[in-house]
């Protein structure tokens, strides 16, 4: 063995870079004098201004990246090596480890993950078995992935819309998250369609065509099933050819209003001063009127290609036609009525309240009602006046 003779101040100073010498300082044949005997180096000279960690550093882990699956018991041996110090002795988990994983003092990672996702173990190496003297710790990169890959559950279903409207199409799915979601039409990538459902607003004939989800994750990669759509030819929006036509009405009176409109799948909706009165035929019913049939009336007949109004017309309604107080003329009875102004009348008479009846006169009333001269040489008459369309 050599001899190494160094001075007490020298020895001081190289104490401070080297504190794992083991020293002698009263070696046989060497108490008279301020010399040290060096027994030997713990770990190499390299040790001497560093550890486990230091200048000597940690090279490397072993394995670098990890793979397991959730659900799945997995085990995995991590070897931490140093140039200076060789293999680690035992270990210890820093941070990272995947939920329902532990780490033994041998460095075997074992147990069953319960979380998908991408880990980063942080995992201490120690000199000693006893998780002792220097230590590094290095960086292992986990990925936990699902034990279920993607599957389409229900399938998005074919479409067929008008130009302008909207369409829909939905998957459902199972599988491991993260789950990846891209929309395509014909293996075109849909911009911004990520999600279960895909909706296209405004549609369009260059929307026309098929549309399908891909879905990815760990495991694996699945597509749905082709979903058309069909966009129809452009429709031309309705024409009203004839407009429906205000009435002056008598309480009790049965009428109705119509509208006449040129176009395909037309489809009507009738409205009383704003507000829908549920006609939704080309004629709206009105039946026996009372005061609350009266109001401005329009109808709006729509289609595909859009939809179109048409005029405001005016229903009026009026008491029931009642005769007013009988009054002599000369040789003739004069007979007036509470006539409404613009409407036609029939006048009969008969000889009994049971008929039959007779038609004397049909006229249009005037301003101030109608007014009936009857001779007097006919006692005995009956008569009555009748609204008519």
């Amino acid at each position: 063995m050599k001899r190494f003779l160094i001075h007490s101040h020298v020895l001081a100073a190289f104490l401070q870079l080297a504190p794992l010498a083991r020293i002698a300082q009263n070696a046989p044949g060497m108490l008279a004098t301020p010399t040290l005997y060096i027994l030997r180096w713990v770990f190499g000279t390299a040790a001497v201004a560093g550890s486990f960690h230091g200048l000597s550093g940690a090279t490397g882990v072993v394995p670098a990246a990890v793979r397991a699956t959730n659900g799945v018991r997995t085990s995995v041996t991590f070897s931490i090596t140093s140039s200076s110090h060789g293999t680690a002795k035992s270990y210890s988990a820093v941070s990272g480890l995947p939920p329902g994983t532990t780490l033994s003092t041998r460095g075997t990672l074992s147990g069953t993950p319960t979380a998908s996702g991408s880990y980063t173990l942080r995992i201490r190496g120690w000199e000693t078995s006893s998780l002792g003297g220097d230590s590094a710790v290095l960086n292992v990169a986990m990925t936990v992935v699902g034990a279920n890959p993607p599957a389409v559950i229900s399938q998005p279903e074919s479409l067929t819309v008008a130009p302008g409207q909207s369409a829909s199409f939905t998957a459902n799915f199972s599988g491991d998250q993260p789950i990846s979601l891209r929309w395509f039409k014909e293996d075109l990538e849909v911009r911004q369609a990520t999600n279960a459902t895909l909706t296209l607003s405004n549609v369009q004939a260059a929307d026309a065509g098929r549309y399908r989800l891909r879905l990815v994750n760990d495991l694996g990669t699945v597509f749905s099933d082709w979903a058309t759509l069909t966009v129809q030819a452009a429709v031309a929006k309705p024409v009203i050819s004839t407009q429906p036509v205000g009435r002056r009405l008598h309480v009790g009176e049965s009428a109705s209003l119509a509208v006449a409109a040129t176009g395909t799948d037309l489809t009507y909706a009738w409205t009383r001063d704003g507000v829908a009165v549920g006609g939704s035929t080309p004629v709206l019913d009105l039946g026996a009127v009372t005061a609350s049939a009266a109001g401005v009336y329009r109808v709006r007949v729509s289609n595909p290609g859009g939809s179109v109004d048409s005029d405001a017309v005016v229903v009026g309604v009026s008491g029931p036609v009642v005769w007013d107080a009988p009054s002599r003329v000369a040789d003739s009875i004069r007979l007036s009525f509470n006539g409404l102004e613009g409407r036609r009348y029939a006048v009969d008479m008969a000889p009994s309240p049971q008929g039959p009846f007779t038609t004397l006169a049909e006229m249009m009333t005037q301003l101030g009602g109608t007014v009936v001269f009857e001779p007097i040489t006919q006692p005995g008459r009956f008569y009555r006046v009748r609204p008519l369309p």
